[in-house]
């Protein structure tokens, strides 16, 4: 049996941290003298700091070891595993993410941008008819999702889509969310067919908006709708209607987020119109 500070030394664990999991009960000494107070431990502890060590180097919190530690099925091992490796997954998919968009960002510092790099066009939208899916998401991320879904019912319905086409997801939510988002995706079509269950085609009447239109990745949003919103401030226009992006290369046309081509627009009329 060892001293709590020589079986620190043994296990390289600090005496404080011994004593943690002692507190949590993760691992308790294999004696305590109840005259002087003092820990012991044996060299069999020394393969379950072992345990502990390779766990939490595996990104397990000590709540999360402690059941591991205890448990006599293999099933309940093998279920804290998979919740593990599904949360690696999910973390390395956010963390690709982050990267890619740090990517961007240095470009677009390298190339000095701000808000007066963004063109901001005044224009009017021309009627068209369309057939759009509209949802509420849980996030912006399951728009791709709704995209997919009208491109297989365009097939299945053997739509017609204009020539050239174009696709439009519009936001109509009345202030910015970022989950539970009401999201409508349009494709322009050659002709009106019967609307769906799922599918409604219409007619869209033309719109004046004011637009940008950018290539690369969504992280330049902020800095396009500070363009807009100085556009609108200095022609004395006020945004009337939803917000919507016009995908002229569209991620799911090219993986590459550098060779997308968007125009973010913004629904406007001049000021004191009724």
């Amino acid at each position: 049996m060892f001293k709590i500070g020589h079986f620190s030394k043994l296990s390289h664990t600090s005496v404080r941290m011994l004593r943690y999991y002692e507190q949590i009960d993760l691992l308790q000494p294999d004696n305590i003298d109840t005259d002087t107070g003092y820990r012991y431990y044996s060299a069999g502890s020394l393969k379950e700091i072992g345990k502990i060590k390779k766990l939490q180097e595996l990104g397990f919190s000590l709540s999360e070891i402690k059941p591991l530690m205890t448990a006599t099925h293999l099933s309940e091992i093998q279920s804290y595993i998979a919740i593990r490796r599904a949360q690696l997954t999910e973390e390395l998919a956010r963390v690709t993410t982050q990267a890619k968009m740090l990517e961007s960002m240095q470009t677009l510092v390298a190339k000095n941008s701000d808000s007066m790099s963004y063109n901001v066009v005044c224009k009017e939208l021309a009627a068209r008819d369309v057939m759009s899916i509209r949802r509420v998401v849980p996030d912006e991320s399951h728009e791709a999702l709704l995209w997919q879904e009208l491109y297989h019912a365009s097939l299945a319905l053997q739509v017609a889509l204009a020539q050239p086409p174009l696709g439009i997801t519009v936001y109509h939510d009345e202030e910015y969310k970022d989950d539970q988002i009401d999201i409508e995706v349009q494709s322009s079509v050659a002709a009106l067919q019967q609307s769906t269950e799922e599918v409604v085609f219409k007619h869209v009447p033309p719109v004046t908006v004011a637009s940008v239109t950018f290539h690369g990745g969504f992280e330049q949003m902020p800095l396009v709708m500070e363009a807009l919103a100085h556009w609108v401030e200095d022609n004395d226009y006020q945004l009337y209607g939803p917000m919507f992006n016009i995908s002229h290369v569209s991620p799911a046309q090219d993986s590459e987020p550098k060779n997308w081509i968007t125009e973010a627009c913004i629904t406007i009329k001049q000021r004191g119109d009724e």
